[in-house]
């Protein structure tokens, strides 16, 4: 595809077809000059097998091949042809066609020839993923390729690209799903694409074309007044320069310059004012820059940041010459852009006592999180890894006027514990190590969760208490159980005597075993708290029983922390920086996190964790979260998911177990394979996990937590515009997109798959 793009880039192509085919291959055909197929003066064979077996032999290689590619190496269609059961080549040039096959990167056939007809000139390739090295699939992934075709249409007006997808079976459909590529506005339509959910301020698209130096420019620029971020994306030679570089820096410099320049100019900004910043002027900017650079110099294999230094000067004044005059002669999109950046300033004055304070506020600082941060002892940010959950989603909770059996003190609430805590009063409970009741130091004691769904546990000595449906009790034989399974037949771990049940006359009742009554549901929904007991992990309630604390001990305390947050966080996608700072929730993951002030360039080393993982509940609320926090991180600091930080917990869903052993099963299709391997009459019970509360601790661990056996998906950013577009529609403040939007794929949805 790259090679097709750069035929297009010298002027000779000017369409690209794209087909995934039945079998799994693809097949890229261009209508550009054709792969030469004369024989090459030093390796004695085609020019088309030198390209296709020799390393660096590519059109980029040698001068006058291309004046502009995305090639750096020459190795593309080489190592393809190497990774690749079968490549199959045709070429069309001077009034014949050439096919040559390879199979696993050697030629099966000669370059067989014959005439053809037409005049057509072209070249098309069919490979196939070799399934003996990519083992773990070689399915293409449609909504990836359509957003890398869609944007290298956007990226080469007049371009048209065809996408086909052959795979009936798969798409369970009659025909092929065809898509085309074609916009004569190039990055201007590109813009107009990121923003079509927004409200522009211009309706004009700012486009600025120019060349120096052989050096080709494009920028395309629209203000949105419901954006409170800017989405300024940079290509370089049609690859996408996530990590920035000199032609980004050069823009961004000219827009802080010429606005201010015409904001003291047009007298917004008077001489004793200081200067608005880049952050301020690129409020609610979304802007395309496209360079073609004819020897790129790109940092890193990946090619991700543009490293010459003489792309800066050209951007810097090229736009500015353009921008200028572009703003003179408009006055009125001149002053509603400056009045956007003026009004995100004093925003931004708003914000800053709040700011200073994010900024003065260490992690290891004792007052931050009190309470909240249960931290790693390692400081090494690269080997330690942050797991942000709801509440305390691992372990249950209890309503606040729970009595807890205190050392020397008789008994206290959750709550009184919490308020004698912030007056540095220190408490002692008793707790089970193995069969011997011991005094055991209680820390980090808090509301876990707000608005909790509760159940009201009672018991055969007539005590009861409220808690969350998966709080563990400790049993006879030591083991847990969740209080919602709770039958008669349980027999409680209990101490003797149980001194919250001596009468008053000191008689103590005869009650042979401490058991369950009935667990019963309650229609309301509270505030529950817990604590936490070092080494044991158990506490006794004022009643008798003894019940886990929760499972923050399910972890590796020397690499692994866990900052729960208390209910759903704000939605920044519409709200101001004022507000997001003055957030408890969103100030404590900024805190702890170690991300500094929103909008600062991103300084990887003063982040605290090099892995980020969000770990929800597997139900709608969980997934709202979940949505909440990915919205966070996109619009504050987009950085952390586009350098690789931002992770998500996958728990299981499911465990099934058959006499002693069990399996843990992540989807449905998991599930139903593990029940077809099973026999016909075998007996099996199956769990469904709804929340991560209703896991042991060591389930915690093994499933979710342990970097040997969890299942971790890395959150990666493939269409950067889609993105953007997404989360303006889901999260932003317009209702009728986000109702169109449901309307268009709600009905796509199969119910049976919703946890409704």
């Amino acid at each position: 595809m790259d090679n097709a793009i750069d035929e297009a880039l010298a002027g000779y192509c000017t369409h690209v077809e794209v087909d995934i085919n039945a079998d799994g291959s693809c097949t890229v055909t261009d209508n550009g000059r054709g792969i030469p197929t004369d024989i090459h003066p030093k390796t004695g064979k085609s020019a088309l097998e030198t390209v296709l077996t020799v390393l660096h032999a590519g059109g980029k290689f040698g001068g006058g091949g291309y004046k502009v590619s995305g090639g750096l190496h020459g190795v593309g269609v080489s190592v393809v042809n190497a990774l690749s059961e079968v490549v199959e080549v045709t070429v069309w040039r001077d009034k014949k066609v050439h096919i040559q096959r390879y199979e696993r990167g050697i030629p099966v056939t000669d370059l067989q020839v014959k005439a053809y007809k037409e005049a057509r000139t072209g070249t098309s390739v069919l490979f196939k993923p070799d399934a003996q090295i990519f083992t773990t699939g070689t399915e293409f992934d449609y909504i990836t390729l359509a957003a890398r075709l869609r944007e290298l249409a956007y990226l080469n007006a007049g371009v048209k690209i065809t996408f086909t997808d052959h795979r009936l079976e798969l798409l369970k459909s009659d025909t092929p799903k065809v898509e085309t590529y074609e916009y004569k506005g190039g990055i201007k339509e590109y813009v107009a694409y990121m923003n079509r959910e927004k409200q522009p301020l211009h309706e004009e698209i700012i486009f600025v074309q120019g060349e120096r130096n052989n050096v080709q420019i494009e920028v395309s620029l629209q203000w949105c007044t419901d954006a409170y971020t800017d989405n300024v994306l940079g290509f370089a030679n049609n690859i996408r320069t996530v990590d920035g570089g000199t032609h980004l820096e050069g823009l961004k410099a000219v827009l802080t310059r010429t606005l201010n320049a015409i904001a003291r100019k047009r007298n917004k900004i008077k001489e004793n004012e200081a200067n608005l910043s880049g952050e301020h002027v690129r409020e609610g900017l979304t802007a395309v820059i496209s360079v073609k650079v004819p020897d790129p110099e790109f940092e890193g294999q990946t090619k991700t940041k543009l490293g010459n230094t003489e792309v800066r000067g050209i951007v810097d004044s090229l736009v500015g010459e353009v921008l200028t005059e572009y703003l003179e002669f408009r006055p009125g999109i001149a002053d509603s852009i400056l009045d956007k950046a003026i009004q995100a300033f004093k925003a931004a004055e708003a914000a800053r006592h709040a700011r200073e304070l994010v900024r003065r506020k260490s992690v290891l600082e004792s007052s931050p999180l009190p309470g909240k941060l249960a931290d790693c002892s390692s400081r090494d940010p690269s080997e330690s890894e942050i797991f942000i959950v709801e509440g305390d989603s691992a372990g249950g909770c209890f309503h606040g006027d729970t009595l807890v059996n205190i050392v020397d003190r008789g008994k206290l609430t959750f709550r009184q514990i919490i308020a004698e805590r912030e007056q540095n009063i220190q408490h002692e409970c008793f707790t089970m190590d193995g069969d011997a009741m011991v005094p055991g130091q209680i820390i980090n004691p808090r509301m876990t969760k707000a608005n909790a769904e509760v159940v009201k546990v009672t018991f055969n000595n007539g005590e009861s208490v409220i808690c969350t449906p998966d709080h563990l009790f400790l049993l006879k034989d030591n083991s847990y159980k969740p209080a919602k399974e709770l039958t008669p037949y349980d027999l409680l771990k209990q101490s003797t005597p149980i001194a919250s049940a001596i009468k008053e006359n000191g008689e103590i009742p005869s009650v042979s075993s401490l058991r369950v009554d009935k667990v019963q549901p309650l229609t309301e929904r509270v505030d529950v708290y817990d604590i936490e007991v070092p080494e044991t992990h158990n506490f006794q309630l004022a009643c008798g029983v003894f019940v886990h604390n929760s499972a923050k001990q399910g972890r590796d305390r020397r690499t692994q922390a866990i900052l729960p947050l208390r209910g759903k966080i704000l939605n920044i996608e519409k709200t101001d920086d004022a507000k997001i700072y003055k957030n408890n929730e969103v100030q404590s993951l900024i805190t702890a996190l170690g991300l500094g002030v929103k909008g600062e360039e991103f300084d990887s080393s003063q982040l605290r964790y090099h892995r980020i993982v969000i770990m929800t509940d597997a139900d709608v609320d969980g997934a709202h979260i979940r949505t909440l926090l990915l919205t966070f991180f996109y619009r504050y600091q987009r950085a952390l998911i586009e350098q690789g930080f931002i992770y998500i917990a996958c728990p299981p869903l499911y465990k099934m177990e058959r006499g002693k052993n069990h399996e843990y099963c992540y989807s449905d299709r998991e599930l139903q394979q593990c029940i077809a391997k099973l026999p016909a009459n075998a007996n099996y019970t199956i769990q469904r996990f709804k929340g991560l509360g209703e896991m042991m601790p060591e389930q915690l661990w093994t499933t979710t937590m342990n970097p040997e056996t969890r299942k971790m998906k890395q959150v990666e950013i493939e269409d950067a515009a889609e993105a953007d577009r997404i989360f303006t529609i889901l999260m932003g403040d317009r209702v009728a997109p986000r109702r169109e939007f449901i309307e268009t794929y709600g009905a796509k949805l199969n119910l049976t798959d919703l946890d409704i």
